[in-house]
């Protein structure tokens, strides 16, 4: 008996020992467990203050500010060189951002920094791409142990004379702080958000003189000349640059289709259009002209390489195709899209979704004075569904610009784009909208006007009608569809966008 009692005694003390060691085990595994817990909560505070505090200074920078030449020329440089300057003067302050809190046992401290991943020179401007390394380090009072993250993100930023296409909404008008806060609710425009920008979407404010007053470069790829400054076009270039004979006379009203040795150039407009129609027949992109009495037709086709041009006189024919600019010195009274009978008329249809620009063309519309749209411009396959355009693959872009200069005289003219009072009540314009004078325009009532592209004005009168905005995210850096497009007239740094790409645990 005395043998089993001292046996059962030291199998009872040995649980009981293993038990208490056990019990020991599993308070400081709870603990660990705890602090731990806490260490990822701490190091994900820092993360979510960190990218907040980065946040909040690129939300600040939704505008275009505009520089000096000499400030541009010395940014252009330091971002050959891959400086930080130009991702400081976007931000606002030196780098990297600091942040850091304590709140109870924990702690963490945060860093931002950007690295330049690569850039792009094109010419009179330069594309720069930034890594952005969000670090965060968690710390709990009394636990030697700590927790790292990573928070990577993605930065694009814009420097020098941008194309405009590339800012969703921009109004190009010194308005008060108070007026650009209530400037979206007060004329009911809303620009939606983007999958490719985290930065919700605003509209930018420039404080004048952002926008261009001339097409000298758009001018100069027209008609095959060479234009750097718009007083460089005189009647008697102009007249060699049409094929007529060279004086100081005036050019005679009518449509030219820009030709020389080297094929085809853009299309010249002297004088007010009535009417202009963009159809599609087939593989033919066709755009019609309507002068007084007198019709004009152009058919292209890239597919083919094929052009014919009807004028009230004769036919051409080319085994070549034209440049998509067509140039127009006054006003277009009534621009939309239509259909090609089969007579082989064009007639605009302004109530239905028909689309006006064929696939894989780049059409860039400039104005001197006033345009006027009475219908849908919708780009062929752009799908919408529920209210919003769907596009794949595609590189087709209409540009509208209207300078508010008359070519040849210099003297100011409207410069305004309408949205016609007979236009549909729905209307969807797939287009990048440039006006530079008198601004742009919704004329009647109870419209909305939806926009799939961007819009920059340097006046803009809602008539109490909606305006809805969907930036083309082709744009997102893709310089071949801005290769016509209007630039800023005196250089800026522009955040593109800004997006976050990997979360990391150490």
């Amino acid at each position: 008996m005395t043998l089993f009692s001292v046996f059962l005694f030291f199998i009872f003390a040995t649980i009981g020992m293993g038990t208490l060691f056990l019990t020991q085990v599993y308070l400081k595994l709870g603990s660990f467990k705890k602090n731990s817990a806490l260490l990822r909560y701490a190091s994900e505070n820092g993360i979510k203050q960190g990218f907040d505090q980065t946040y909040q200074f690129l939300s600040m920078k939704s505008s275009p500010f505009v520089l000096s030449e000499e400030e541009y020329s010395e940014l252009r440089g330091d971002v050959k060189n891959k400086g930080e300057k130009l991702i400081e003067k976007l931000v606002g302050s030196s780098l990297p951002l600091r942040t850091g809190e304590t709140w109870e046992k924990m702690a963490w401290d945060s860093e931002t920094e950007f690295f330049q991943e690569g850039h792009a020179d094109k010419g009179d401007y330069i594309r720069a791409l930034y890594k952005g390394v969000t670090s965060s380090l968690g710390k709990m009072k009394g636990f030697k142990h700590v927790k790292e993250s990573d928070l990577l993100s993605e930065l694009e930023t814009l420097a020098g004379h941008i194309p405009l296409p590339s800012i969703p909404f921009l109004l190009d008008k010194d308005l008060t702080a108070e007026q650009k806060k209530n400037f979206s609710e007060k004329n009911k425009i809303d620009i939606l958000s983007s999958e490719k920008n985290l930065l919700s979407l605003q509209p930018a404010f420039s404080s004048g003189d952002v926008l261009p007053r001339h097409a000298a470069s758009q001018l100069s790829k027209a008609l095959k000349i060479e234009i750097f400054h718009p007083q460089d076009l005189t009647a008697a270039r102009l007249r060699q640059a049409l094929g007529l004979e060279v004086n100081d006379e005036p050019i005679p009203e009518g449509i030219y289709l820009i030709e020389d040795d080297l094929g085809l150039g853009g299309v010249f407009v002297q004088g007010d259009v009535e009417e202009m129609v963009l159809a599609i027949e087939g593989d033919y992109q066709v755009i019609t002209f309507r002068m007084e009495e007198a019709f004009w037709v152009l058919k292209f086709s890239p597919a083919e390489s094929s052009t014919i041009f009807e004028t009230p006189e004769e036919t051409f024919f080319y085994d070549l195709i034209p440049l998509g600019i067509i140039i127009v010195n006054g006003s277009i009274q009534s621009l939309g899209s239509g259909v090609v009978a089969s007579s082989g008329e064009v007639i605009m249809v302004k109530d239905e979704e028909i689309p006006c620009v064929l696939q894989g063309v780049d059409l860039t519309i400039i104005a001197s004075d006033t345009v006027t749209i009475s219908s849908h411009l919708i780009l062929q396959g752009v799908k919408w569904e529920e209210g919003l355009p769907y596009i794949k693959d595609s590189n087709t872009q209409l540009h509208i610009f209207t300078p508010g200069n008359d070519f040849v005289e210099h003297s100011e003219q409207g410069g305004q784009i309408i949205i016609g009072a007979d236009s549909p009540e729905e209307t969807k314009i797939q287009a990048v909208l440039t006006a530079s004078n008198m601004g742009f325009s919704v004329e009647g009532e109870n419209k909305t006007v939806h926009v799939f592209g961007s819009l920059q004005t340097s006046e803009y009168l809602s008539n109490e009608n909606e305006l809805t905005i969907k930036f083309d995210e082709r744009l997102y850096g893709e310089d071949a569809l801005l290769q016509s497009a209007a630039r800023t007239e005196k250089p800026v740094v522009y955040l593109s966008f800004f997006r976050v790409t990997e979360w990391n645990e150490d």
